[in-house]
Formats: C-alpha cells, sequence, structure tokens
C-alpha cells in the first residue's frame, strides 16, 4: 500500500492545479453496493475489502471511513499508513442499477452478486429510453423492449440526453414511443395534445441520493426537481407473482441449508470425533486417521454453494458467503480468503451468512452452530439473540411504522445483560435483485430516507451479539410484512405483522431453556414443525431423519 499511496500521492501532485485531497468511494458510477472488479478502487488503494467505505487520500494522510459491520475487519486490513474513522451507523440501502432493472424487469450479470446490468433509464410523460451497451442485448430481449415502448439507446449518450431533455429536444425514434408522445386524444374532437411541445424547458426529477454527479452536473439548478425517486418504494412493496416466488425460492434454499448441516454434521464427526450438531461432549483433536483433513471457512462455504447450485432456478449467489468461525465469527462481514482462512473445530462457534440468486427470489439467511460443547456463556449470548429474534418476528404494530420504531425488540433480550450489537437489524431484500434493498429499514439509528413498513415488503430478522477476538453469533430469517388479524383496530389504522418465509432448524443445544419463556418455546417448536413439513419434499431418507432430530420439541 505503501507505494499504492506514493503513486497516487505523485499523480496528484502532478495534476493541473495540484489536488491537496482525493476522495475515494466504493460504489461505482451506478451508485451500486456491490461492485465488478475494475470499479474496486477504494479497495485497491487502501486495502480494506469491505463493501462500504469511503477513502481520503492528502498529501500527509490517508483516512478510511466505514461503519461498525467492518471496524475489525479494517483494522486488521489497512496498514499503519492508513487512518480508520468510525462511523456511528449503517448506510442507507439504495442502488441504482436495480431500479433500472425492476422498472423494465430486466436482468443482467455485469455487477457480481446483483443481477443487474450497467444501464440509464430516461422516462419522460410520454417516452422512455434504456441506455446500455446493446451488445448485451439479444434479439429476444430487444423485441421485449420494443413491444413494451422502451427505445434502446448508446449507454454513452446517456449525458447529452439529459441536457437535450432539459431543453426539450430529446426526441424518440421508437414506434411504440412515437404513440405515447402523440399525446392523449381530446374526447371531442379526436385532436392530439401534447403539452410537452409548448413547453421551452422541462424540470427533470432526480434523486439526490443515488443519481451521479456527472449526470447531475449537466443541469442548471432551475432545471433540476431533487426528491427522492419514486422507484425504490415501488420496488419494495412486491406484488404476489413476487411473493409466491420468493416463498418458493425460500423454500428449496432452506432444503440446500439443512443438506449443508446434514453434511457438516459428519464431516466434523468423521474428523474430529466430535458428537456433533445433537451432543454436548467436548473434542479436542483430530482422529488419527484423519489427521490431513481440513475442513476450512472457505472449503465449507463452497460445498454450502455446492447444494444451492443443485437447487432449481439457482443463479449465483447473492452476496460473498460469510463462512466464520471462532474469533472470525466477530468480525461482522467477515470473508474467508483460501490462503489465511481459519479451520473450522468442535470447540468454536461457527456462523455462517449467505444467500442465493434464484430466477423467482433473492434469499438470505444465517445460522450459528456449535459441534462440540458450547460455554455457558455462548449458550446464553445464544439464546439472548434467539429471544430478540423471536420478539421482532412476533411484531404486531399500527400501518404508519416505521422500521426504527421495532428495532428495540430485537435488542432488549441482549439489553438486559447489558450487551449489544453495532448494524441494524432488518433490510429489504430484491425479487431476484439486490439483496440488500431500501428504502426501508429496521434500524437502531433513524435515516432521513427510510419508510414505514408497509404489507408485502420483505425485510429481515437478524439480531446477533459479536464478542471481540472470541465468537461471533447471529440469527437471520427472511420476513414478508402482512396485515395483522387483531381484535380491534384501533383508530382504523389497520394492524401488520410479520410472515416467516426462512426455513431452517436453530440449534437447541445453543439454547439456554431456562432462559425461554413457554410462549417462547411453544414458538421455537411451531417454527420447527413448519421446517419438518415444508421441507419434507426436498430431502432424501437421510437428511430428513436428520431434520426430524434437529428440531425435535423442546422443553424447559
Amino acid at each position: 500500500m505503501a507505494d499504492t499511496l506514493a503513486a497516487l500521492r505523485s499523480l496528484m501532485a502532478a495534476h493541473s492545479p495540484p489536488l491537496d485531497a482525493l476522495v475515494v468511494p466504493s460504489e461505482d458510477y451506478h451508485q451500486s453496493e456491490y461492485v465488478s472488479e475494475r470499479d474496486k478502487r477504494r479497495q485497491f488503494v487502501s486495502g480494506f475489502s469491505g463493501s462500504a467505505g469511503l477513502a481520503l487520500v492528502t498529501t500527509k494522510e490517508a483516512l478510511l471511513w466505514t461503519d461498525g459491520r467492518y471496524f475489525l475487519q479494517a483494522a486488521q486490513e489497512l496498514s499503519d499508513q492508513w487512518k480508520l474513522m468510525r462511523m456511528g451507523e449503517d448506510p442507507a440501502v439504495d442502488v441504482w442499477m436495480a431500479d433500472v432493472a425492476w422498472l423494465y424487469n430486466i436482468r443482467g450479470n455485469d455487477v457480481s452478486y446483483c443481477p443487474v446490468v450497467h444501464a440509464f433509464a430516461i422516462v419522460t410523460s410520454c417516452s422512455a429510453f434504456f441506455y446500455v451497451d446493446k451488445r448485451k442485448l439479444s434479439s429476444e430481449v430487444n423485441s421485449y423492449l420494443e413491444q413494451n415502448g422502451i427505445e434502446v439507446r448508446d449507454y454513452g449518450v446517456v449525458s447529452s440526453d439529459v441536457v437535450l431533455l432539459a431543453s426539450n429536444q430529446l426526441t424518440s425514434t421508437s414506434s411504440a414511443n412515437q404513440t405515447l408522445a402523440d399525446g392523449p386524444k381530446d374526447m371531442e374532437t379526436g385532436n392530439g395534445t401534447n403539452e410537452a411541445d409548448e413547453k421551452t424547458h422541462n424540470l427533470i426529477w432526480i434523486d439526490p441520493g443515488s443519481c451521479c454527479f456527472a449526470l447531475c452536473s449537466k443541469l442548471n439548478s432551475d432545471q433540476v426537481l431533487l426528491k427522492q425517486s419514486p422507484l425504490p418504494l415501488a420496488k419494495a412493496i412486491k406484488n404476489p407473482v413476487e411473493l409466491d416466488g420468493l416463498k418458493n425460492a425460500h423454500i428449496r434454499d432452506g432444503a440446500a441449508v439443512v443438506q449443508y448441516l446434514v453434511w457438516l454434521d459428519k464431516q466434523m464427526q468423521e474428523i474430529y470425533g466430535a458428537s456433533g450438531y445433537f451432543m454436548e461432549a467436548e473434542s479436542t483433536s483430530k482422529k488419527n486417521h484423519l489427521e490431513t483433513t481440513k475442513l476450512t471457512e472457505v472449503t465449507a462455504s463452497d460445498k454450502l454453494e455446492g447444494f444451492r447450485a443443485s437447487k432449481e432456478h439457482f443463479r449465483g449467489l447473492s452476496f460473498p458467503t460469510i463462512s466464520s468461525v471462532g474469533p472470525n465469527a466477530a468480525i461482522i462481514h467477515y470473508q474467508p480468503d483460501a490462503k489465511t482462512c481459519s479451520e473450522l473445530d468442535a470447540n468454536s462457534i461457527y456462523l455462517f451468512d449467505s444467500g442465493a440468486q434464484y430466477l423467482d427470489g433473492t434469499t438470505d439467511i444465517t445460522r450459528t452452530v456449535h459441534f462440540g460443547k458450547p460455554s455457558a456463556h455462548e449458550k446464553s449470548c445464544y439464546t439472548a439473540v434467539l429471544k430478540g429474534h423471536i420478539a421482532l418476528g412476533n411484531a404486531r404494530f399500527p400501518n404508519g411504522t416505521n422500521g426504527h420504531a421495532l428495532d428495540i425488540l430485537a435488542r432488549i433480550p441482549l439489553w438486559k445483560d447489558g450487551l449489544d450489537y453495532r448494524h441494524g437489524t432488518g433490510h429489504g431484500v430484491g425479487s431476484y435483485l439486490n439483496v440488500h434493498e431500501g428504502p426501508h429499514l429496521i434500524s437502531f439509528r433513524p435515516h432521513a430516507r427510510n419508510v414505514p413498513l408497509q404489507a408485502s415488503m420483505t425485510v429481515t430478522d437478524e439480531p446477533g451479539y459479536y464478542e471481540d477476538g472470541n465468537f461471533g453469533i447471529r440469527l437471520e430469517n427472511v420476513l414478508i410484512v402482512k396485515e395483522a388479524d387483531t381484535k380491534f383496530n384501533f383508530g382504523d389504522k389497520g394492524f401488520l405483522s410479520f410472515e416467516h418465509i426462512t426455513w431452517a432448524p436453530y440449534q437447541k443445544k445453543l439454547i439456554d431453556l431456562s432462559l425461554l419463556t413457554p410462549e417462547e418455546i411453544d414458538w421455537v417448536n411451531t417454527y420447527h414443525s413448519n421446517c419438518t413439513e415444508i421441507l419434507a419434499s426436498y430431502l432424501d431418507d437421510t437428511e430428513m431423519a436428520w431434520l426430524k432430530k434437529a428440531t425435535e420439541p423442546i422443553s424447559a
């Protein structure tokens, strides 16, 4: 990194005029959360590989800002030349290309883990334009776009077209668009009208939180309406087809996770002689005849991907798998590296946070397990996380409630013991789109772009606890917001609740049953019973026998 910084500062000094500072963001020119390899400029400059952060290089200093999810990771990856600046909150989730993909119902593979294409969109009252590298479009896609009145234009002309749009000179060559451009017909005369023809300039609606500066700078202030885009909210409220697809995708994904746990349990027993997933027993060494066998964080995550890849409609992972054992699990967004990753062992907690992209939905799940004998402290922490997870998932709340108001439900069990976590508790999930989707959040900090939860939104429920240098615990399910059936309806507001669509067992031996209420025990048993029933047709006899054992009823 020393040579990189020196070379960068030389370029800054050679610039005319010389630059005193250079800001290097994480995002690409479409403001994407996940970016292609060529756009990982901040990582190249700083060495920090987390998905969120901003670097500032001056002639004297090198500073990197990131939030609490990445404090440990950044401290490990930054060299002594960099100073870590700790931010107090998670960034808002707002990804531009996903809006374009959703608006035109187009998917691509330009960005890892996110099925989007590098593109821009301009929508007027009578036309729709799609700016993309035309070589990426098949004849079928071209036909679909034309049939739906969407004109395809070269990616590189969007900047000049924005200027034309502002001066009311942007015209369409598409026959479908031209039909719209003719304007509505007068009911009495039959004459077409088009108010845009009478204007000398257009007012352009731009979302200041997502539109890149290069486009905004082409316009004068009197040509711009700065306002949050309506697309993220519309995208967040899923239609019935999307909801059915998400539910089906999560069932197949749950089967893959169970198959992984079955395989993992067998491997741990064979390698370490551990009693595995179910029984509490200590194991400190490998079996002699398997001394050369290794089960690392990377080989484990690769196996999990393989189980998912065997499922119908699989298109890839939805984010880099977090496969973390022991102290690594305390790094909230840890990403294992094949050269430096740790081996799984029978005496440490193992946390895996993973998800997939299927044609009918996007998934995201976290489970935490132990294959030996967990300590009383580990069980207490796991149970506190589970209690918060249950409390949030069981919430009922009036229409108009913001996720910020619900976040406390997941934290109260931890707060009672003086514990907490540094990340938000929930984010939206796309429909074969980005795994992190806004504009709604469940977070301990209010955010200006956050909106109330609404029926047919998706949101995760993922409290956790992380003990630096020791272990990390997180449990995550995807929920659908739905209308609640309540005895009363105060103020005629209507009430909402959640429906779980993630199906994979919690580990019973990590639960301190003395800390659960009878209602919480009933909830776990009901959830586990549903897991067995819903996943039965996707598992073979051996896997089903394992799942039945994993979901046997618990009692205080």
